[in-house]
């Protein structure tokens, strides 16, 4: 496998790889952070995948205005020291050794990666060309896990969540992980109690219950939508579904087989993407792969019509916020009395539409 640094000249290309090792030798990059480093790790053979693709257009007018940048949101801090990226990762080292994370960009947001590198990037970081949403950006680096560990469990986790409770978080989970190693053939969800109707979330109604361990919460999955208008949102909540995370745990198997039940057209040009990983002179052949890809969105292509394939884990006692809408950001920092510089002190909650 091709080690890598962001001053390669294949990086302006299609693929990066910046494989972490935890020995600390020269010219590799380690995470330090120890408070990763605190729980016991699972003993499967367990991987992360991190999305950081995503382009942020719809916050960048608040970013560019709190922050002074033009990042997205999942490489900037908006309270504290470390981005949400970092956050992210640090979750992922409570689960799995830096060299199992597998974290992916898109071509253009390398340099974002340099204010990273002082503590450390971990694992590898895949490049796709370009954002085509969120289905190929699960199953590239899927893809390439498979490669090198083709009965793995696999977690994945979105870079732009807050969650609070971080500890009662990895306990769920390590749950789903468990949950996703008894049924090789169901991808689990992580979902969370929803405390409005929002339309900007995917919604999992929770169907016939699957565990007899209290306080793990593991059912199948009756039904699915994702974004729903408002009207369906409002009665979803009423029926106490819950919000999907995004979170997901399952063994390689069982992701690959829905994509190949719903989206095959799809998988076989990711494949010969993963071909080209680390290969000299392919960035041209991959990038021109990946362009005719479809752009598609992993939920509706996926959850929704494969809702009877999945398990929920309802990851109780968990304040979650997705953090791709500025209105939530501002209402989860005054939420826990947080006072970033860029929030004014005598803000109200419509202050998103005026910073």
């Amino acid at each position: 496998m091709v080690q890598g640094t962001l001053n390669d000249e294949n990086t302006s290309g299609v693929l990066l790889q910046n494989e972490t090792h935890a020995t600390g030798r020269p010219g590799t990059a380690v995470c330090p952070d120890k408070r990763a480093r605190t729980e016991p790790r699972t003993a499967v053979d367990l991987w992360v995948v991190v999305l950081a693709g995503g382009q942020g257009v719809r916050l960048q007018g608040f970013v560019r205005r709190a922050l002074g940048t033009e990042r997205a949101k999942q490489f900037c801090r908006f309270v504290g020291r470390r981005t949400m990226l970092r956050h992210t990762w640090d979750r992922a080292l409570q689960l799995v050794e830096p060299a199992r994370i597998v974290t992916i960009i898109t071509a253009g947001q390398e340099w974002c990666l340099e204010d990273e590198a002082p503590h450390g990037v971990p694992g590898t970081v895949l490049v796709q060309p370009g954002n085509k949403e969120t289905a190929p950006g699960v199953l590239l680096p899927l893809l390439w896990i498979a490669r090198r560990s083709p009965t793995a469990t696999v977690v994945v986790f979105p870079a732009d969540h807050f969650i609070w409770e971080e500890d009662v978080f990895a306990e769920h989970v390590r749950s789903a992980v468990r949950a996703a190693g008894a049924r090789a053939d169901r991808v689990t969800l992580l979902g969370v109690e929803a405390d409005a109707a929002e339309t900007d979330y995917g919604w999992i109604l929770p169907g016939e219950p699957l565990s007899a361990e209290p306080p793990v919460e593991l059912s199948t999955v009756w039904g699915f939508w994702e974004k729903p208008d408002r009207e369906t949102a409002a009665h979803l909540f009423a029926r106490g579904c819950l919000w999907n995370t995004m979170i997901m745990a399952g063994r390689l198997e069982a992701y690959l087989g829905l994509a190949a039940a719903q989206i095959p057209w799809m998988v076989e040009p990711l494949d010969a993407v993963v071909d080209c990983v680390g290969v000299p002179g392919k960035t041209t052949a991959a990038a021109a792969i990946y362009n005719r890809i479809l752009p598609t969105d992993f939920s509706r292509a996926i959850l929704v019509p494969c809702a009877a394939q999945l398990m929920v884990l309802a990851a109780r006692s968990v304040t979650w916020s997705d953090w791709g809408d500025a209105g939530r950001i501002v209402r989860t920092v005054r939420q826990f009395d947080r006072r970033p510089v860029w929030l004014p002190a005598d803000a109200t909650l419509d202050v998103a539409d005026k910073i």
